[in-house]
């Protein structure tokens, strides 16, 4: 009779606790799992769960809500450096059509100063040619005064020789004629 009593207490159990494991769901986390993206399976208590992935990480609530901040500030930070990197691409951008346009300014003002050069050099080659003729007009003046002053000098003896020769011509004369009177 202890048999017969120990027999139907294993058999009562055993009928209690297979219904309890089937009452009970198991959840099955599937292979394609470890690829998911997304927010995780949320583990309720008292399930049962079958893994088919390799790794499976178990993190508690504050642990994934501290996660999921620093996740959520990581996109926020991407956000601000895509727009970062657009607002200096755009002043970049304006930078490039500033220097374009720098460029057509020089190049503008390089072709100003060349025609500027290039008056001034005909200017310069004429002021030369002015010069050139100033200096042989003023040459031609300075010989032909050197002329003049010879004519000049040779005038004033020629009129003191011939002052001289009346005065002699006369002084002859008056002794002639007082030699005769």
């Amino acid at each position: 009779m202890k048999k017969i009593a120990i027999i139907f207490l294993l058999f009562t159990v055993s009928i209690s606790f297979g219904q309890d494991l089937d009452s009970l769901k198991v959840i099955e986390i599937p292979r394609s799992y470890a690829d998911r993206i997304g927010e995780p399976f949320q583990v309720k208590e008292d399930s049962l769960y079958m893994f088919r992935t390799s790794d499976i990480y178990l993190v508690n609530v504050k642990s994934f809500t501290a996660l999921k901040k620093v996740y959520l500030s990581t996109l926020d930070q991407d956000k601000m450096t895509k727009d970062l990197i657009e607002k200096y691409t755009q002043t970049l951008r304006k930078n490039i059509d500033l220097e374009k346009k720098l460029k057509i300014n020089f190049q503008a003002s390089d072709s100003l100063d060349l025609e500027v050069y290039k008056r001034t050099q005909t200017t310069l080659a004429n002021t030369q040619r002015a010069l050139d003729y100033t200096i042989n007009s003023l040459e031609k003046a300075s010989n032909s005064l050197e002329i003049v002053e010879k004519n000049a000098k040779r005038q004033r003896r020629k009129s003191a020789f011939e002052k001289f020769l009346f005065a002699l011509g006369g002084v002859g004369i008056g002794v002639l004629v007082g030699v005769s009177l």
